[in-house]
């Protein structure tokens, strides 16, 4: 038995010696100590850290705070950061191989290198001095710690290059992609005019009975989901053959890759203001909490900046310098998206073409052509695109304006220099004023052209006509109700006199948050979290009590006095979402039928309208609508949604479980066991305020009471830290989780914690 003992010492020996060698390769990755001499300082700047791992900089000017913030960025997210830059430049493939080659091949399309590299030199001095102040701080990281730049660099054998400007401009970009990108609905939409006017306005529906405007509608709208039901009537159905297909391509034709289904139906962020009439405390309170796409690290850093007797407080992104949402010593500001229509397809042929060649990993690059019309780069053959996103001049990001401004007006000049992606920002100060501001930029369409389809590109008439002045952009100062919600919905009503957006998020968000506000009495920070945490679905409410008495009595009990909630242990919000999802699913595929097009390729965002509508009326109004027989619809939602409720999770919990990914981790496999972070069951859905899905949701949430600014309140999904091993990884995932109704843990300004670090130059 000798020689088995051997091999087991001898095997264990190679066990041990494999673990201490993975445990020193994460080790030596970890944020050290270090301070090493940034080039352009101008005096030296110490940094100090809470218990989460949050930086506190303080330095003479705010040019040197960037150059230690950009230090900072690549200590805690220099991978991170590395994909972003790869990801905008087209060279992705490069390092991970030909599953790349389709992101590649966009960003080659849309000329992001090009664009980001042009917009550098045209940007005002005090942008262009925060992007190149940032950039020293990066590549002084790099440069003194060769190696140890982060695991991920060692496992995939690659370098950082040194960090510029421009390459702080490419992250922008990619914000700008992901915030405003519209042109395939134009595709979709021209494929779709061959539906009757009612069917079309019915499923892309613009105004709904549950709007939360800012800017009243100078004439109450016409509802589009009245239109299907209550109007002329509709022509017959296609039937339903593989032949039979109105005129328009389908979405295999014109290449669309459909959404997922409600499930994957992405929507938006809150911020809301409440003014000190409506608070305990007698002073305004703002809540932020951006809903995006969640992955591993996340996208925010939380960071503070003080400069003499000023500072800035809040989130900032790992390749900008500056704050992008918090506060200073006198403002406060939250943004959501706005949603403005700024990519156009023109029909025209092409005038050139531009030459790419993409580096693939493990084989030899790619030859890539993008053909070139007079409007832009061609997404698809004969359709140009225009985006203000490609155009260098509109590339600004006023970051010192922004945290340097101290009132209303200081803070709208700010406000003016940032044109995209265009925000909802709400607005408050210490002073007690409370303020909403569009931003961005609109442009100016020949009068009857909204932006939604495509137009001849060979008609001069067809181009924009310039952009609306920011001095004319939408702005509300201290409204009588005492507040003010955005959630991505219907803002503008129909007195404004420019188009903005083809499309807007479900106001049911903001529905909600107004109800609870005018619910709280006096709010105060406490109430302001229990709104963030918020889960019940207005709309699974309301759609269950109208589907509910056409139900079989045993549903039809189970949901009775329903308050809506999705609660992680729920399996009525399961059930109901099942029923609601195969409603929708049958009605739009019923007007849909024969297009070659489905349900799936529609977000779910303003739909619920329709579908209230359809179960308010009766067979003689369905019958019209060209919809077929209406209780044979509502047993056949049943049938579908019951099959997968047996087939299925068994609670909501369950299936919106928690998934965040690390771009290592997505192999699966050891490298997924060793870079995810754990799952973990969640309350929550697309409609509540506080909007989950697996790998979507909250990126960040922000409470700021006015009367006690220092117990202002911060907490990301995971944490500040994206190294492997670090125990500000994932310290935040528990409070961001469950909430933190006393505020301490998630509080901003938390005591200093350990020795701080001394920058000089």
């Amino acid at each position: 038995m000798r020689w088995l003992k051997r091999i087991v010492l001898s095997l264990t020996a190679l066990l041990t010696l494999a673990a201490v060698g993975a445990w020193w390769l994460v080790y030596r990755q970890q944020p050290d100590r270090a301070a090493p001499a940034i080039p352009g300082l101008a005096s030296r700047v110490q940094v100090a850290f809470d218990a989460r791992g949050v930086a506190t900089i303080r330095a003479g000017s705010f040019l040197d705070a960037f150059r230690v913030q950009g230090y900072l960025s690549a200590r805690e997210r220099l991978f991170q950061m590395e994909l972003q830059r790869r990801a905008a430049d087209g060279l992705l493939a490069e390092l991970i191989g030909p599953a790349a080659l389709p992101l590649d091949r966009t960003h080659r399309l849309y000329g992001f290198h090009q664009v980001a590299e042009a917009a550098v030199p045209l940007l005002p001095e005090d942008e262009r001095e925060a992007l190149e102040a940032f950039a020293d701080g990066v590549n002084a990281f790099i440069q003194s710690h060769p190696d140890r730049w982060g695991l991920e660099f060692q496992l995939l054998g690659t370098k950082p290059r040194p960090w510029t400007s421009a390459d702080c401009l490419k992250g922008l970009l990619l914000l700008h992609e992901d915030l405003s990108s519209t042109w395939k609905a134009e595709l979709r939409n021209e494929a779709l005019r061959a539906l009757p006017e009612a069917e079309n306005r019915a499923i892309q529906a613009v105004a709904t009975d549950w709007d939360q405007l800012l800017i009243p509608d100078a004439e109450p709208p016409k509802l589009d989901a009245e239109l299907l039901f209550r109007g002329a009537p509709v022509p017959l159905l296609v039937p339903i053959t593989k032949t039979a297909r109105l005129s328009g391509p389908s979405q295999d034709d014109l290449g669309l890759e459909p959404r997922a289904g409600e499930r994957n139906a992405a929507v938006g962020s809150n911020a809301w203001v409440v003014s000190g009439s409506r608070t305990a405390s007698g002073k305004p309170i703002l809540v932020n909490d951006p809903h995006l796409s969640l992955a591993s690290p996340g996208i925010w850093l939380p960071l503070r900046i003080e400069v003499g007797d000023r500072f800035a407080e809040g989130v900032s992104l790992p390749f900008l310098p500056g704050i992008t949402l918090g506060r200073n010593q006198a403002i406060a500001w939250g943004f959501t998206n706005l949603g403005t229509d700024v990519q156009d397809l023109y029909r025209e042929a092409p005038r050139g073409e531009r030459t790419e060649d993409i580096p693939v990993k493990g084989r030899a690059a790619e030859r890539f052509r993008v053909a070139l019309g007079a409007h832009g780069p061609q997404v698809r053959p004969g359709y140009s695109l225009k985006w203000t996103a490609l155009d260098p001049v509109y590339l600004r990001m006023p970051i010192t304006k922004m945290v340097r401004a101290t009132d209303w007006e200081s803070f709208n000049a700010a406000c003016d220099g940032f044109l995209g992606p265009a925000q909802n920002i709400v607005y408050t100060d210490a002073e007690g004023h409370i303020g909403y501001r569009a931003t961005g930029l609109i442009p100016i369409r020949k009068k009857g052209d909204d932006g939604s389809l495509p137009v001849d590109g060979n008609d001069p008439a067809n181009d924009w006509q310039g952009f609306v002045s920011q001095g004319e952009m939408p702005r509300v100062l201290d409204p009588a109700k005492g507040y003010l919600v955005t959630a991505n919905q219907r803002i503008l009503g129909s007195g404004f006199p420019y188009p903005v957006a083809t499309r807007w998020a479900s106001p049911v968000r903001a529905k909600r948050i107004a109800e609870l506000i005018e619910a709280a009495g006096k709010l105060d920070h406490a109430g302001a979290e229990r709104i963030q945490l918020d889960v019940v679905s207005l709309e699974h409410q309301e759609f269950m009590k109208l589907l509910a008495p056409l139900l079989e009595r045993e549903v039809r009990d189970r949901f009775q006095n329903w308050d809506g909630a999705a609660t992680s242990g729920s399996r009525l919000f399961l059930e109901a979402d099942l029923l609601k999802q195969q409603f929708r699913a049958l009605v739009f595929n019923r007007i849909l039928r024969g297009t070659g097009w489905d349900a799936d390729t529609f977000s779910s965002d303003t739909s619920d309208a329709l579908l209230r509508e359809a179960l308010k009326v009766d067979q003689e109004a369905w019958s019209r609508a060209g919809l077929g027989d209406k209780a044979e619809a509502v047993v056949e939602t049943q049938r579908q949604a019951r099959k997968l409720l047996l087939d299925g999770p068994k609670t909501w919990g369950e299936r919106d479980r928690l998934d965040l990914q690390h771009p290592v981790g997505r192999a699966g496999g050891l490298l997924g066991w060793l870079f995810n972070p754990p799952h973990a069951a969640q309350g929550g859905a697309n409609h509540t305020v506080r909007v989950t899905q697996p790998d979507f949701g909250q990126s960040m949430r922000l409470i700021l009471d006015w009367g006690d600014p220092d117990g202002t309140t911060l907490v990301v999904p995971l944490g500040v830290s994206g190294h492997l091993g670090s125990s500000h990884r994932h310290d935040q995932l528990k409070d961001w989780l469950r909430g933190d109704p006393t505020g301490q843990r998630t509080r901003l300004r938390q005591t200093d914690s350990g020795p701080a670090l001394l920058f000089q130059n």
